[in-house]
């Protein structure tokens, strides 16, 4: 039998370094394939290829916080939004990824030049924040935006509100690509604001873990990329059963409590979760419905 079996092959190496080149090893996230994941990394890349016409597809992403979503957009785009050189010498930026945290035109535009890099008048007009994000986007041959945390804008009056919905919908307009949306539950309060945003967006939910054979799949998966050197078959229904009822099924839940009992069992020596250590660690459930975690000690 395989040394360190449990873990994937291409990791196996660190389990013999030290135990402070484990928890560096631990403290990198690790992408992890699960079912409802690449389903929208399938339908994101679909979007991707589109072909260009005067109404594109758009996409709004929700989801309860620490559920993984911002997670999914940087693994697409690792995989497939890369920036680079075109045969034509052109500095290709095929997706633009940003976060708005306030319903500001400003701050929308902004962002946008922050991730070219380039230099800008935070304070300029809007339509000269506009005109010159537009001329990038277009320049670098940008198929798709993807604007994260949106439920923000909900923040706003219904005048700011809808100002920063339509000035979304221009830029799909103008630029014809698609334009992905990505925030918690509360972000489908925006499509309501007017018939026009409903019709134009696909809504996709990405749900919980329900305690299912899926999820014993991730908690496999997962346990693999974990610099144990015993096993500790997450994936028993026993095992299961309780990271789901800690968790809540929250995916961030989940990797934030195995990653702790991990580090704890490395420290300690046991180097293997078991239920004892799991429920030693079950503050990580969060406590109130604001989705914070506060330890009792």
């Amino acid at each position: 039998m395989n040394e360190y079996a449990h873990i994937a092959a291409q990791f196996r190496d660190i389990m013999f370094k030290s135990d402070t080149d484990r928890f560096d090893f631990l403290d990198h996230a690790r992408w992890i394939d699960y079912k409802s994941g690449n389903a929208l990394l399938d339908l994101l890349h679909g979007l991707l290829r589109k072909p260009e016409r005067p109404r594109m597809p758009n996409l709004v992403v929700v989801g309860e916080s620490n559920c993984g979503k911002t997670t999914l957009i940087e693994r697409f785009i690792e995989t497939t939004g890369r920036p680079y050189v075109s045969d034509d010498a052109i500095n290709v930026r095929p997706v633009i990824f940003v976060e708005v945290h306030k319903p500001d035109e400003r701050e929308l535009y902004t962002a946008i030049l922050r991730r070219f890099f380039t230099p800008h008048n935070p304070i300029a007009p809007v339509t000269k924040l506009r005109h010159q994000a537009l001329h990038l986007l277009r320049e670098a041959r940008t198929r798709m935006l993807i604007v994260d945390e949106v439920h923000t804008i909900n923040n706003g009056s219904p005048v700011k509100r809808m100002d920063m919905m339509n000035e979304l919908k221009m830029l799909s307009n103008l630029l014809r690509i698609p334009l992905v949306l990505v925030g918690t539950r509360t972000a489908l309060q925006l499509l309501v604001l007017d018939a026009q945003y409903a019709s134009r967006f696909d809504v996709v939910s990405l749900p919980a873990w329900s305690a299912n054979a899926d999820l014993q799949r991730f908690l496999k998966s997962f346990e693999s990329v974990l610099p144990l050197k015993n096993p500790s078959k997450l994936y028993s229904p026993e095992l299961t059963a309780l990271i789901h009822a800690i968790s809540g099924g929250n995916t961030g839940n989940i990797e934030y409590l195995l990653r702790t009992c991990a580090r704890e069992a490395i420290e300690k020596g046991s180097e293997v979760i078991d239920r004892k250590l799991l429920e030693k660690n079950q503050w990580v459930r969060p406590t109130r419905t604001d989705g914070v975690r506060e330890r009792i000690l």
